[in-house]
């Protein structure tokens, strides 16, 4: 697809209003911004970064954006594919390598490498924001890992939590964004499809992860649930953005001499 086809495509302009939406309710952009948007290769970030160049070119207010992939090392991962997509597309691309498999068998993390993996990543990211001077960094997480985020850590006690859409991060020099927030992964799928997207997969853990992985479960949990509660993950969404503070547990949030009706609307 060329870029002119892109942006007259009606599945595409659908997907970015849904992005601009998420933007401007959980205001993740302002005038002046320069954004770094994690490219790993897959669906979410690539389609993020398609998501971003749109709202550059119709936003009101002017902002910067750059990509930048982290290479952790491992073997299968196809760092000239994606170059030569993002060279396509003209998009400023920078490229870390890492010894991020060396890493993770020293630190015996093999095992269960996901967060220790996500953890480097993201101090890499953080060191290319810093030499690029941005203020931004964008994620691709979309729907389906901010519900299954809040069930994992509700299923092992880490409280009433997800992935906030735009968080202070760095020491408050920087702000993590999730402009994707709003998207179902079958939505950001389905416009993936037509995209040929290059094949750069480098996690050597993959197919261990889908099979024992606590996150895959959940996954696959979340789809037996949209079979018995329809559009769940749009209800989970407004649950996660409806939060009613005197019906949960947290003593924090909790007045015992207050006598006023909690239905009525006051937390």
């Amino acid at each position: 697809m060329t870029p002119d086809e892109l942006r007259r495509d009606k599945e595409f302009k659908q997907l970015c209003r849904v992005v601009s939406e998420a933007v401007n309710r959980y205001a993740m952009l302002a005038e002046g911004d320069r954004v770094l948007v994690g490219l790993s290769g897959g669906e979410d970030s690539m389609t993020l970064m398609h998501a971003m160049g749109q709202l550059q070119r119709r936003a009101p207010i002017r902002f910067e954006v750059v990509a930048a992939t982290v290479d952790m090392g491992f073997a299968s991962f196809d760092a000239e594919a994606l170059r030569e997509y993002c060279q396509a597309w003209q998009w400023p691309w920078e490229y870390v390598q890492m010894p991020g498999a060396e890493l993770l068998r020293e630190k015996g993390a093999e095992e269960r490498p996901c967060a220790m993996c996500s953890r480097l990543r993201r101090g890499q990211l953080h060191a290319v924001a810093d030499r690029l001077g941005c203020n931004k960094i964008a994620l691709g997480q979309q729907l389906d890992d901010l519900c299954v985020s809040m069930l994992m850590a509700l299923f092992r006690g880490g409280g009433l939590k997800t992935m906030g859409p735009n968080v202070a991060a760095d020491a408050g020099t920087k702000r993590l964004i999730r402009p994707l927030c709003m998207l179902s992964k079958e939505r950001i799928r389905k416009f993936s499809a037509k995209m040929a997207y290059p094949r750069v997969r480098s996690c050597p853990f993959h197919e261990r992860l889908l099979a024992e992985g606590d996150r895959h479960y959940l996954e696959k949990l979340l789809e037996q649930l949209e079979g018995r509660f329809q559009n769940v993950r749009s209800a989970m969404l407004k649950g996660m953005g409806d939060v009613r503070l005197a019906h949960l547990l947290d003593k924090r949030y909790l007045d015992f001499t207050d006598t006023t009706d909690p239905d009525d609307g006051k937390l």
